[in-house]
């Protein structure tokens, strides 16, 4: 008898738009901010097929969401990188977390540009 099929699954929450106390500018310190965060999260050896059509067996993407806005309403930070660093930590202590992904773009900061990105890219083995 064969083993079922596992993959490597991704999950993904795109652009959430939220407002975050960060930065170290006067301005930055008096207002929260727009932020647009992106997430991504990786499950190495994850079924093909949940065990059932049923949110139960599967991460739920809300999860992603409200890790997000969980660490952009915690208080303020000084660096997009500690906030990202934050929200990867707290995706990371799922167990079936393998990989997680962070992008936080703070729009419109110049007048000559969309905005400042920040990346990051955690591997749970990176932290163990």
């Amino acid at each position: 008898m064969s083993l079922p099929p596992s993959a490597l699954r991704r999950l993904s929450v795109e652009r959430l738009r939220v407002q975050a106390s960060v930065g170290i500018l006067e301005h930055e310190l008096a207002s929260r901010q727009p932020l647009l965060v992106s997430v991504s999260v990786e499950q190495h050896g994850a079924p093909l097929l949940p065990a059932a059509d049923d949110v139960q067996h599967v991460l739920d993407y809300r999860l992603l969401r409200e890790a997000v806005l969980a660490e952009t309403q915690a208080g303020h930070v000084n660096m997009l990188e500690t906030l990202a660093g934050r929200i990867a930590q707290r995706l990371l202590v799922r167990r079936s977390v393998r990989r997680v992904q962070v992008r936080i773009t703070k729009p419109n900061i110049f007048p000559d540009c969309d905005g400042a990105t920040v990346d990051i890219d955690v591997h749970a083995c990176d932290i163990d």
